[in-house]
């Protein structure tokens, strides 16, 4: 059930008529976003001649990841997995054996997420079992059934070069004294403890799957094998790390699986792995920046000593790296302002060079043990992101052929890249124009990133297709605090939220007014989570747009910090809202809602940890109180992650939500724009 919250009875009744109405006169475009596919990671096999695909199935489909083998001579493709349960959530985290034997997957068949492995000379997939009995004995094996246990549920894996180990990591299951309470309803939970599992680390034979746990405080991160497949170095951190980051790195001997700690690192780790002179791994940048913002270091067990390859990049790097062979040199994706391109960075004096991918942004690259070739998922504004092959880096690509991610009817709009200066900021952003109309200017959405910490890049963006199918031209800014500029640049807004970064888009906005064809009189703006956030700062404080649209707002500093699932990532812009009052307070949107005028929509998952439906009920009931025409619709089940998905128009496992969603976006800023007063209810 989708529920609607109108300003008043009437509304609720009308929107609830248009609703029925609005199922059998669906716009055609907005139909066929259920047929959109993506791609989100490839493995390339060891002999180089075919991929495994992790490709996410169309809303209308299941919106369930599979695997699909993508041939890199040129022949078709296939899938080669399947989900048949509304509750299993697909397949994903394909690997190579190395014998390229076995092509590996997670996968969910019946109540937890198990290992398994596809035989490719033909056969079922054989699903790993991990379980613990009552009294904490392991029971390990392929295909192994057994009784009085309780399964694991794997997190991650890494199978070793040589193929005789895999590194899994998993958490415990439910208890069966615990179920036993549930099902009795003796079911309270004590915050911070029940129903928080620990991620264990395990050692399991690739070859009968016997296994053995490695004893490790707190939860493990990420664990990754040398080329030797004698070690691993392994990151771990508590479950909550809302007072302070406190991860800590390992290593752990294949024959002696007692942990030692390596020392002198930062607290902030959080993927690492073994070059030829100890290990690499990326943390919190050393500038003062916002959490996220990453930097490469290089660390010498022996010394017991870290330095920093990457401090003072005019960009921001990705989070995921490949060490290339003999452990020199690794290959990583960097945010570079718009663009998104694939660097190759010397582990000795951190020197950058830039491989030439001929797409402006590429999302991430893999190769095999051998590196007898690289798989890139890559695009741009015209190209949707997909896999790509090449026999080395810098070599051309050839796209591998797949399922038809985006429907043929779908527009392909060529970028505008735009850059204009606010004060001694300057700023970069992406225009998306409808086919021309001499003498005509066009409404203008302006849509807003998440983050802050986030980017708009040159990609195809199936959202800004969908918007300039209805006649309309996008603008997507990345005002300061956005990744892509370098370390200072994300820090630009702290203690800033709502103030120069307003001003950024504002000023945005006005570049593009002058310089194309676009009608300022019919200007709307739109935005999810940060960009939610924005919308709500828009509100009260100028009458230039005539919608506004928020997904997933941070309406009230105060409730919100409280609230989320993690304060670490506020705290850093403000502080703690009891010690810095008027800060939290001029940083909330709710400030300014007694001037609220422009028409608000406001769209909600139920379940949202991150930003949760209590910011949204909070701008509803303010600007209800004000007299300010607003309309809230909540979306039960939905967290912050997948309304995320629906609102950029990309596959999710719910059927309609994001066609009831985009419907009533593009219905609320059309009615704006017609001068009627925005509905929302069709």
């Amino acid at each position: 059930m989708i529920r609607v919250f109108h300003r008043g009875a009437a509304a609720l009744a009308l929107a609830c008529a248009m609703t029925v109405a609005a199922r059998a006169a669906e716009p055609p475009l907005d139909d066929s976003a259920r047929d959109i596919r993506d791609v989100r990671e490839v493995a390339l096999s060891p002999d180089g001649a075919q991929a495994a695909a992790v490709i996410t199935a169309s809303t209308a489909e299941g919106g369930q990841t599979h695997l699909w083998l993508l041939g890199t001579d040129g022949q078709a493709a296939r899938q080669v997995t399947a989900s048949t349960g509304d509750k299993e959530p697909g397949e994903r985290a394909a690997a190579w054996s190395g014998d390229g034997a076995h092509l590996f997957f997670l996968a969910k068949r019946g109540e937890v997420m198990r290992l398994h492995r596809l035989p490719m000379a033909g056969g079922e997939a054989q699903s790993l079992t991990l379980a613990r009995s009552a009294k904490g004995d392991l029971t390990a094996g392929w295909s192994r059934k057994a009784e009085d246990v309780v399964d694991t549920a794997v997190r991650a894996y890494e199978v070793a070069p040589d193929d005789k180990l895999i590194a899994v990591l998993a958490t415990d299951g439910e208890a069966a004294d615990r179920a036993a309470q549930v099902k009795k309803k003796d079911d309270a939970v004590r915050f911070g403890h029940d129903g928080v599992d620990k991620v264990r680390l395990y050692l399991v034979l690739a070859a009968g799957g016997e296994a053995r746990e490695v004893a490790l405080p707190d939860n493990v991160q990420s664990a990754r094998w040398n080329a030797a497949s004698d070690e691993l170095v392994v990151v771990t951190a508590p479950d909550d790390e809302d007072l302070a980051s406190a991860a800590r790195l390992w290593r752990v001997k294949a024959a002696d699986p007692a942990a030692v700690e390596l020392t002198g690192v930062a607290t902030t780790v959080r993927q690492a792995a073994w070059t030829a002179a100890g290990v690499v791994y990326l943390a919190q940048c050393e500038e003062d920046a916002p959490p996220g913002c990453l930097e490469l270091y290089a660390y010498d067990p022996a010394r017991r000593m870290a330095h920093g390859l990457t401090r003072g990049l005019k960009g921001s790097l990705a989070d995921s790296f490949v060490v290339e062979r003999g452990g020199k040199t690794l290959v990583t994706p960097v945010m570079a302002g718009v663009d998104q391109k694939l660097a190759r960075i010397d582990l000795a004096t951190g020197a950058l060079t830039w491989i030439e991918a001929a797409q402006p942004v590429v999302s991430a690259a893999w190769t095999n043990p051998r590196e007898t070739g690289w798989v890139l998922l890559a695009g741009g504004p015209t190209q949707p992101q997909t896999a790509f092959f090449a026999p080395k880096l810098g070599a051309p690509l050839v796209k591998l052929a797949g399922p038809v991610l985006v429907p043929s009817e779908w527009p392909a709009t060529p970028s505008q890249r735009v850059e204009w200066t606010n004060g001694a900021m300057t700023l970069q952003g992406l225009l998306y124009l409808p086919k021309a109309v001499t003498g005509v200017r066009v409404p203008l959405v302006v849509n807003v990133h998440g983050g802050p910490t986030g980017v708009f890049q040159d990609r195809y963006a199936n959202l800004v297709n969908l918007l300039v199918a209805q006649g309309w031209a996008v603008f997507q800014p990345n005002p300061r605090g956005s990744l892509g500029y370098g370390a200072a640049f994300s820090a630009a807004n702290r203690n800033d939220l709502g103030g120069g970064d307003y001003t950024d888009i504002i000023s945005g906005v006005d570049a593009v007014i002058a310089r194309y064809p676009v009608d300022a009189a019919r200007m709307a703006l739109i935005g999810y989570s940060y960009g939610g956030e924005m919308a709500g700062f828009v509100e009260g404080r100028t009458d230039r747009f005539k919608a506004l649209v928020a997904g997933a707002p941070v309406i009230d500093q105060f409730s919100e910090y409280g609230t989320e699932d993690g304060s670490f990532y506020d705290r850093w812009y403000y502080g703690k809202p009891w010690e810095h009052f008027a800060d939290a307070w001029r940083q909330s949107p709710l400030a300014r809602v007694g001037h609220a005028r422009t028409p608000l929509l406001l769209l909600q998952g139920e379940d949202d940890p991150t930003d949760p439906l209590g910011q949204s009920q909070e701008m509803r009931r303010a600007m209800a109180q004000v007299g300010a025409p607003v309309v809230l619709v909540t979306y039960p089940r939905e967290t912050h992650a997948t309304l995320g998905r629906a609102f950029s128009a990309g596959p999710t496992r719910e059927p309609w939500h994001g066609v009831d969603l985009r419907r009533r976006m593009i219905a609320f800023i059309a009615d704006a724009f017609a001068g009627k007063a925005p509905a929302a209810g069709r």
